[in-house]
């Protein structure tokens, strides 16, 4: 078998082919007799490298193998010939932090800007579907997820309508199989479907764990069965996302006991914390590794403080269209830099969204926020993503050894802003 090379002269000493070969050695056609051909190299020179934290200088060359790997990053006078010059910037994968797969058929569904509440109640009328077009539209919106550059999902399901998707996917997902239950007497039923739930994806080796869906929704009982599964995990919840939620748990009143009652379902159980409902749910969480609050949309600085010392895996997780979509109402993103937050980016489910292009969830930060860099942006968006998800090992960054996806971003601006004509082209 014969494979032909392009030439790797004179790597710096800290390139991983100074430890492989000579200076001046280089790569020619071989014939091999009994072992596997070693893979072509292609050198990728775009107008900027973002490595996964940084930018990195002008003129660096990403050497990447065919299968996507990361070998190194060099300078261009030290990469040799048969460099491919690229317009954009070279990034890895985008990581979706939070998102629904199995709601997808929605749509359209649900008119915008209605409130939580009736949001909440038009999703539990219309979640059910038949499974052909539900199946047809898990995998529509898995093929746009990959194809708009998303290497990995935090998914959230309360069924195993998305386990036939998910094992055919390039993508890595990770999937939070989510517990409801406010009223105590269906702890037990909710949990043991949770279990199996857990079992059917547990049995196919793919990444799962049991978490909450939100303050509101799970009832002591639950809670109290579902906590122990916690340790070490990363596990979600949907937090703060309306006033109503604050006043449930610090006085009992707000709108939520009418939206129970509405439903026949009895609250007399519940008793008011007197605190906030962040304050009052995570110390459920403490053996949590990482706890990615969602939407965070009503949070207030005294609880994102007080959460970022009691806890030290927090995650703050923003879904800025989905929060406009809902509530008509911004992610408290600046109270979340000034304290230092660890921040990551979701989409939310195509009932509360258009799309799940994570590039729109950033240009839309950046609209309303434009003192957030576009490197930081990207930085919620793939390495804090990855440590989040626990997938820091292998996703994230451009590192030798990976392949975390590689992705090219055209038409930011001079200044380095994202535009509305900024694409993302997916390489690997």
């Amino acid at each position: 078998m014969s494979l032909f090379y392009s030439i790797v002269p004179k790597f710096r000493k800290t390139s991983i082919f100074s430890r492989i070969l000579p200076a001046t050695t280089y790569l020619l056609p071989i014939t091999f007799a009994d072992k596997p051909p070693l893979l072509a190299i292609r050198k990728l020179q775009p107008q900027r490298i973002f490595n996964g934290q940084q930018l990195l200088e002008s003129g660096t060359v990403l050497l990447v193998d065919q299968t996507g790997t990361i070998l190194d990053m060099v300078p261009a006078d030290q990469a040799g010939d048969n460099i491919e010059i690229l317009n954009g910037w070279l990034g890895p994968g985008f990581i979706n932090c939070h998102c629904h797969l199995e709601l997808s058929h929605m749509l359209g569904v649900i008119p915008e800007k209605t409130g939580l509440l009736s949001f909440v109640k038009q999703v539990m009328q219309n979640r059910e579907i038949a499974e052909e077009k539900q199946q047809q539209a898990i995998q529509i919106a898995d093929q746009q997820l990959w194809n708009q550059g998303v290497q990995a999902v935090g998914d959230i399901s309360n069924q195993t309508a998305t386990l036939s998707t998910k094992l055919n996917s390039p993508i890595t997902y990770h999937t939070f199989i989510e517990l409801t239950g406010w009223h105590p007497s269906v702890a037990e039923s909710r949990y043991q479907t949770a279990l199996a739930c857990e079992q059917a994806f547990a049995s196919h080796s793919l990444r799962h764990s049991l978490s909450p869906h939100a303050p509101y929704s799970v009832s002591a009982n639950l809670w109290k069965k579902i906590s122990p599964h916690f340790s070490h995990q990363t596990i979600t919840l949907h937090n703060q996302e309306s006033a109503d939620e604050q006043l449930l748990f610090e006085r009992g009143t707000g709108n939520w006991p009418l939206f129970y009652e509405s439903l026949g379902i009895g609250h007399s159980e519940f008793e008011p914390t007197g605190k906030s409902s962040l304050q009052s749910v995570l110390p459920l969480m403490k053996e949590a590794t990482t706890v990615l609050l969602v939407h965070d949309t009503f949070s207030q600085a005294a609880d994102m403080q007080w959460a970022q010392s009691y806890h030290p895996g927090i995650c703050w997780c923003i879904c800025i269209r989905a929060n406009q979509y809902i509530e008509n109402a911004l992610p408290p993103i600046a109270e979340l830099r000034s304290i230092g937050a660890r921040i990551v980016v979701g989409t939310d489910s195509l009932a509360s969204n258009n799309s799940l292009s994570i590039l729109h969830e950033l240009y839309e930060i950046q609209q309303h926020f434009p003192e957030v860099s576009t490197p930081e942006l990207l930085t919620w968006a793939t390495y804090n993503g990855a440590q989040a998800l626990q997938l820091n090992e292998s996703l994230g960054s451009l590192q030798p050894g990976k392949r975390p996806g590689i992705l090219l971003l055209n038409n930011i601006s001079d200044q380095g802003q994202l535009q509305q004509s900024t694409q993302v082209q997916r390489l690997w």
